[in-house]
């Protein structure tokens, strides 16, 4: 599996380098402006690297893997679509709509959200036809939750790695070993990526991923999820899949929330993120990446624990629910929370100077 792992990294790396010149020419770059402080043009070709490994795993796995055409088929539209709205900027509405229909699809292949467990203590909370409703609802969201969390270099490639990181442990532990591997693939799908973003290799080789990536890793982890939560036997309790993508989720909701109650479109980009809060209280964006990247890795961490342990799922239900309205009183007293670092860090430069 060594191998395989190599093959896809190298798929990725190699993209990332031949693409790069074909996303100036055709004008799929990223420019900055009143929200994006970037210096110069970055080439948004992250997206079309994570598909290309993705797809040399897929190549190799493909007697194992489930409905491999359907999938395939889906990221592929996935990825035009993103690749079309980076490049063109593309109707919300219409990215939705293609979303809610990619959704119906895998519903009719047999991939939706039949059961929420046992949610409420001791009985397993079945859905019937409202599972095909909240499908497409969660499977609209997880995508755009990942879409809007890329806000900082190196976030949305440590986030979602942590998610499939824990992701992967799971199906290990379950002895899932196909699924397991197609996560632990995809982390290193996403290693060259995050080099390349965060500039190791020199500012001029920096690349963004785009909505053909984040769009991408939003319905693979929903994918994944739905095959592993669902049906009998289940390895993954449907709660602790919140908590293995929770800080992109909470921060979506918690956004949408904020500008609904401001009387803005949930759709309209701001700079109301968590990422951007902490840099406004005087964090790098490297230390923002660290620090979100952490306490995402923290509830990945809670959730396979309380997965190995078979914690009670509704105290995990309860901690998951109690987690979001403590990051949404946060956000909401932003300003006071940034003047407590500032003066904190401050105490500690004049203390450091004495």
């Amino acid at each position: 599996m060594w191998l395989t792992f190599l093959v896809v990294f190298i798929t990725s790396f190699v993209a990332l380098i031949v693409m790069r010149p074909v996303a100036e020419w055709i004008g799929l770059v990223d420019k900055p402006n009143f929200r994006k402080r970037h210096q110069g043009v970055i080439p948004l070709i992250g997206g079309i690297a994570l598909f290309l490994g993705n797809l040399a795993f897929y190549l190799m796995q493909w007697d194992q893997m489930r409905f491999p055409l359907l999938y395939l088929s889906a990221v592929t539209i996935l990825l035009i679509i993103g690749v079309l709205d980076d490049r063109f900027d593309i109707s919300p509405l219409l990215r939705a709509s293609i979303q809610a229909i990619l959704a119906g699809v895998m519903i009719y292949s047999g991939l939706s959200i039949a059961s929420l467990g046992q949610l409420i203590a001791p009985f397993s909370l079945e859905l019937g036809a409202i599972g095909v409703v909240l499908t497409v609802f969660i499977t609209i969201a997880i995508i755009n939750a990942f879409n809007m969390i890329d806000g900082i270099d190196g976030l949305l490639a440590g986030l979602s790695s942590v998610s499939f990181a824990g992701i992967g442990t799971l199906m290990w532990l379950d002895e899932q070993y196909t699924l397991a591997y197609w996560c632990f693939s995809i982390i290193f799908v996403l290693l060259p990526y995050a080099m390349f973003n965060l500039s190791l290799f020199g500012a001029k080789w920096k690349v963004f991923m785009g909505d053909s990536g984040s769009t991408l890793i939003g319905f693979t982890i929903i994918w994944i999820l739905l095959l592993s939560t669902q049906g009998q036997g289940h390895p993954i309790s449907p709660i602790t899949g919140l908590w293995l993508i929770a800080v992109p989720l909470i921060d979506m909701v918690a956004i949408i929330f904020r500008r609904l109650k401001k009387g803005k479109s949930p759709f309209r980009p701001d700079r109301l993120h968590i990422h951007h809060l902490m840099m406004r209280a005087g964090l790098t964006s490297r230390q923002a990446l660290v620090v979100i990247t952490l306490g995402s890795a923290i509830c990945a961490t809670l959730g396979v624990l309380g997965e190995i342990y078979y914690w009670n799922q509704w105290v995990m239900f309860v901690g998951f629910i109690f987690l979001f309205f403590l990051y949404s009183y946060s956000i909401a007293r932003a300003w006071r929370i940034t003047r407590f670092i500032r003066r904190y860090k401050r105490r500690i430069k004049k203390s450091k100077s004495k």
